[in-house]
């Protein structure tokens, strides 16, 4: 599990630079809680996003990229680092700290003479100040730009206002990196904006695994409202570059942190929780409007940023560069090997069980299926009741790897009505689970005990733990007891708090 030392990293990336005219600006824009497919490009019209359907037009789009984690901080870690969250140690989970020598494509760029920053949210929740660092593992922050926002629990931060002040404080010559980490669609959301703002509620395109009522197509409506005010902040970032002369030699990556906060997505390996939206635009360098099916992961997008800067990523990156793929001018899947994508999750809120105890699981999804180990099944996944909840005074009273929601209130108060839907967000899991991704993209049924399967059961569980063991997984490796021992230093909700849950 050797991860390559900040400073030997920036020694390395400072001995090979290149003419600065040869190296692109980077921006990356990413959502929080946003599930695929929740933008207009993706498909689906109730999301009116024209700043995403802007890239993905004149760029690549992603139709199968996955989290690392569907959680914040695991998530954006992996994504900064380019390593598989379970290989960050106390960064591979939520409300923990930084750990020392773990660096980050930002940190490299930097090194290499990028100016480098950050607006809204960046990595966390979670406390980097304690590993030593001078700024965020996203680079310094720009935050001082505020608005007032159209409505309740949107960020007062002006996303686009402080990139173009991040521009303008920019030295003469020097490429950028910049991290545009919107707050949206997060919760909470003010109940009934969507409507208020035009959306309509026979609209509104529900999930098969959440009821089909009207408080849950409001709770939807709500969270589309949410990540349209985000994409308009995106739609100004692109005119500030068109403006600036800087639109194409900007590689631009538009994506989300985990999916949507709703039961059995965020938190959960199902696709509603790790699947998430992706576009990268780069100028006549990518030939735009293809679609792909290759498999990506947001841990490859450091290795591409490394390399599109003509810098290396470093030994035993676990993120593959996504240059070949972007570059290639093929439509869809460009890479054979790019056939599956590995996830997992260790623990998400640190109060949702007794001692800080989490839900440790892996997946690996593959075009057909999706196969899940679960290694505590005797825990409930979605975390006790009575316990602690987020945000505070959600009457469901627990269940707190579930974000509090009119969605969660109202499938638990008509559990009676919904039974089968009730049990799959908030009951106990077996120790496999197994989807046919093609006949049930929900994962509604799971098929793990039906004995014509098992032998493709056991292939997938094989190509997990050959990949998990491959990539220095504690888990997988016999070392399960490292993640223990971090959960057990940072037990409490709220210990070392510096962001949105």
């Amino acid at each position: 599990m050797a991860i390559l030392t900040r400073r030997e990293w920036l020694a390395g990336a400072a001995a090979q630079l290149v003419p600065s005219n040869r190296r692109p600006n980077i921006l990356l824009c990413i959502s929080d809680d946003q599930s695929y497919p929740h933008a207009g490009a993706c498909g689906s019209p109730f999301f009116v996003t024209p700043g995403f359907d802007r890239v993905a037009r004149e760029g690549v789009q992603f139709r199968y990229a996955f989290v690392s984690a569907p959680s914040c901080a695991p998530s954006r870690a992996s994504l900064l680092t380019g390593q598989d969250f379970f290989r960050l140690r106390e960064a591979s989970m939520n409300h923990t700290v930084w750990p020392s020598g773990l660096t980050t494509y930002a940190d490299a760029l930097a090194a290499a003479g990028y100016h480098v920053g950050f607006t809204g949210k960046g990595w966390g929740p979670g406390n980097w100040e304690v590993s030593g660092r001078s700024a965020t593992p996203c680079g310094p922050a720009y935050n001082r730009a505020r608005l007032t926002p159209p409505a309740k629990y949107l960020s007062d931060i002006d996303y686009a206002a402080n990139f173009e002040e991040f521009l303008e404080r920019r030295p003469a010559g020097a490429p950028f990196c910049f991290w545009a980490g919107f707050s949206e669609p997060h919760r909470e959301l003010e109940p009934g904006v969507g409507v208020r703002h035009g959306k309509r509620l026979v609209d509104v395109p529900v999930p098969r695994f959440l009821p089909d009522a009207d408080a849950v197509r409001s709770d939807i409506a709500d969270y589309a409202f949410e990540i349209e005010y985000c994409d308009k902040h995106l739609a100004r970032m692109l005119e500030i570059l068109e403006k600036r002369g800087e639109l194409e030699n900007t590689l631009i990556a538009v994506t989300s942190d985990n999916g949507m906060a709703f039961p059995r997505a965020k938190g959960n390996l199902y696709d509603f929780g790790v699947r998430v939206p992706l576009a990268i635009r780069w100028g006549a360098r990518l030939r735009g409007g293809r679609i792909l099916d290759d498999f990506v992961r947001l841990i490859d997008l450091a290795p591409t940023f490394l390399e599109a800067a003509g810098l290396p990523s470093p030994p035993g990156t676990t993120g593959r560069s996504l240059m070949p793929v972007l570059t290639s001018g093929i439509l869809g899947q460009v890479d054979a090997s790019r056939d599956f994508a590995v996830f997992g999750m260790e623990r998400h809120f640190p109060g949702s069980r007794p001692g800080g105890a989490g839900y440790p699981c892996r997946g690996i999804r593959t075009p057909d299926w999706l196969y899940i180990r679960n290694y505590a099944p005797e825990r409930n996944p979605a975390g006790d009741r009575p316990g602690p909840v987020w945000p505070a005074g959600d009457p469901v009273g627990g269940y707190g790897d579930v974000d509090g929601s009119p969605s969660k209130t109202y499938l638990w108060s008509n559990r009676q009505k919904y039974p089968e839907l009730y049990q799959l967000a908030f009951g106990k899991r077996p120790a496999e689970e197994l989807y046919d991704m093609r006949q049930d993209p929900y994962s509604l049924r799971n098929l793990a005990g039906e004995n014509k399967l098992a032998a493709l059961r056991k292939v997938l569980a094989k190509r997990l733990d050959q990949y998990l063991i491959s990539s220095g997984d504690p888990r997988a490796t016999g070392h399960g007891e490292l993640f223990d021992e971090i959960m057990k230093r940072y037990p409490v909700e709220g210990a070392n708090r510096t962001a949105s849950r």
